[in-house]
């Protein structure tokens, strides 16, 4: 009986003296702040920057120094978050003078890419009524707009 009273004390104190000593650890990873890209093209310091996790296509310019005088910003969405390791392409006014663009070209402008007629200009207009493009590689959602004919498009065609 003295025994099993002993062992019982015994194994109250250790539980006692034990007891709430322990906390879980919470193993989550904490969220990165720093992120790196790359700016290429049309501004003055081009490179790889780090960055905020949360900073702008806008943050990374002003980082690179601006932009130069010829840049052509005005398919680029400036408030558009930076991915990580991504890398931004910063087109000159010359380069773009000749795109089209899909998000506002008439028929006529887009009957004049490559393989595209009347009723697969019909088929883009009523897509981006719908819903704009956000990505080049979009258009491909369009009926008839494959992998292959993308290829033969893309370097005709811009936001």
């Amino acid at each position: 009986m003295k025994r099993t009273l002993l062992f019982l004390l015994f194994v109250f104190c250790l539980c006692f003296a034990y007891w709430n000593r322990y906390q879980p650890v919470n193993l989550s990873l904490v969220a990165p702040t720093i992120k790196k890209a790359e700016i290429k093209g049309e501004v003055n310091k081009p490179g790889i920057y780090s960055i905020k996790w949360e900073a702008t296509i806008q943050d990374l310019i002003e980082e690179a120094g601006g932009l130069t005088k010829a840049a052509d910003v005005q398919n680029l969405t400036l408030l558009e978050n930076v991915e990580p390791d991504s890398t931004i392409m910063i087109p000159s006014s010359k380069e773009t003078a000749h795109l089209i663009s899909i998000n506002s070209a008439s028929k006529e402008e887009l009957c004049r890419l490559h393989r595209i007629g009347p009723a697969m200009a019909d088929r883009i207009i009523a897509y981006r009524q719908e819903k704009p493009f956000s990505t080049l590689e979009e258009i491909m959602n369009v009926k008839g707009i494959g992998p292959k004919l993308f290829e033969a498009i893309k370097d005709q065609i811009s936001l």
